[in-house]
């Protein structure tokens, strides 16, 4: 454990003391990154999988706490919210404390949020613990370590992605059985606190992912020989440059000031529409997740976990799928976008008609594949759209726009759904969340492809984009 403190320590010094000019990112794509693909595997697999099942324990919460639909999911809205809406937050720990502390600090709190969420009398402290905390450090744990797949991978970096991301749909397929059993034999509270259990081993995850190695720029180190280079933790999210003075009111400033850069949006229409898409997308992403158990129960199906379960384990397959055809570029990564956001939005559209067990599986197999896509080439398109300098403000700004759709929409799904006393009118809106996102995604595609939309070219290949 010393080795490991010292070792983040000399990470932190290297940043603070080096020059901008003289670092530079060495990925190594294999080698000991293979180790931190397979840990950051298993935390997307942990950590998806306790999101994504939630739905399954939902019914129950509200039960207990005898509170509407629409106040039941508000617990949703705000762990997924503050879950996108903390990349901020944990750029600025990332470049402050390193990775290694941010994940398994993130992994200790939040298993503190389950467990404490489980002994809580109200709904509204549950609501805080594991709804605004819980999303934060969540956060934490989930979104530093994509960053670091990021910093080990660059040539391979759409199936590194794609590998790491199929750990959610793992962790959705098997939490979701888990859940369910955990649930019918014990009761919900038992349920979040061995969730929270499981949640700990992010912890023994997050010890492996040390930082990367770099190399040094050829004869850029004469005055200092014992430096080494700040590694690009941009690659999903960063602050600026650190200031020279430092500590906590430092952290802070620059927090705020990544939180309040938006200049991007006002200068580049392309990533205007991508973003509005991300945002409406997202206020319909979670809606089938925390319905579909309440609908299958509507037509009588007992096993309603087995319907989410197959949309984590189409999603494994779905993923690593995209994650190569992002990196081959046989078709364009925006248009890939454009094309699952077709398919999801019309397995959404066509949901009403799926009212038996076998057509609840079809639908999860459509929906699954759609939503695999979107989620694996949102870093190759926003390269595509802003080029490399201002990735990582984009990557940080559409991660804002996805937390607040994700505030807004299970909300507004339950208080649709108890205003016209329907589950389907709950898909009606997420179908229409879709549809708005999947109308901006087509202005990019064409748009690029029209030449009206200025983007940054794709980098010269021997093969041809559509």
């Amino acid at each position: 454990m010393i080795m490991l403190k010292n070792e983040d320590q000399d990470q932190r010094k290297m940043k603070m003391s080096g020059k901008k000019q003289d670092r530079i990112p060495a990925p190594p794509d294999g080698g000991y990154g293979w180790v931190v693909l397979i840990a950051c595997f298993l935390i997307s697999f942990i950590i998806d999988g306790c999101m994504y099942s939630f739905g399954i324990i939902l019914p129950d919460i509200k039960k207990y706490y005898d509170v509407t639909q629409e106040k039941a999911n508000l617990l949703a809205s705000l762990n997924t919210g503050f879950l996108f809406c903390s990349g901020p937050i944990v750029a600025g720990l990332t470049n402050q404390l390193g990775i290694r502390p941010v994940v398994m600090g993130g992994a200790v709190l939040t298993a503190l949020c389950y467990v404490s969420s489980a002994f809580s009398p109200s709904i509204y402290l549950v609501m805080i613990s594991y709804g605004i905390i819980g999303g934060v450090v969540t956060g934490c744990t989930y979104i530093a370590s994509l960053i670091i797949v990021a910093q080990y991978f660059d040539k391979l970096q759409g199936i590194a992605t794609g590998v790491t991301m199929a750990g959610s749909g793992v962790g959705a397929f098997a939490f979701a059985k888990g859940s369910q059993i955990l649930v019918d034999n014990f009761d919900w509270k038992y349920t979040l606190i061995i969730l929270g259990s499981i949640i700990l081993e992010c912890c023994l995850m997050g010890a492996l992912l040390r930082p990367v190695p770099t190399k040094p720029k050829p004869n850029s180190f004469k005055d200092d020989p014992t430096k080494e280079v700040h590694t690009f933790t941009g690659s999903v999210l960063s602050l600026a440059e650190p200031e020279k003075k430092t500590g906590c009111l430092s952290l802070v400033v620059n927090i705020l000031k990544e939180m309040t850069n938006l200049s991007l949006l006002t200068k580049n229409m392309g990533f205007l529409f991508i973003t509005l898409s991300n945002f409406f997308v997202f206020s319909g992403y979670f809606i089938p997740f925390l319905f579909v158990p309440i609908r299958a129960k509507e037509l009588g199906i007992a096993d309603a976990s087995s319907i989410l379960g197959l949309i984590g384990l189409v999603n494994i397959p779905a993923r690593l799928a995209f994650g190569f055809l992002a990196d081959a570029r046989y078709l364009a990564p925006i248009n890939l976008n454009t094309l699952c956001c077709i398919v999801a939005t019309a397995s959404l559209w066509t949901y009403s008609f799926m009212n038996s067990y076998y057509l609840q599986l079809v639908y999860a197999v459509v929906f699954a594949t759609g939503i695999a896509g979107i989620n694996c080439v949102t870093t190759p398109y926003l390269k595509d759209i802003v080029g490399m300098e201002k990735f990582s403000n984009a990557m940080g700004i559409v991660n804002l726009f996805r937390g607040f759709g994700c505030f807004l929409g299970p909300f507004l799904g339950g208080f649709i759904s108890d205003k016209f006393n329907s589950t389907l009118a709950a898909f009606l809106y997420s179908s229409i969340c879709f549809s708005v996102g999947l109308v901006f995604a087509l202005l990019v595609s064409f748009g690029s492809k029209c030449g009206f939309i200025k983007s940054p070219k794709y980098e010269a290949t021997s093969r041809n984009e559509i």
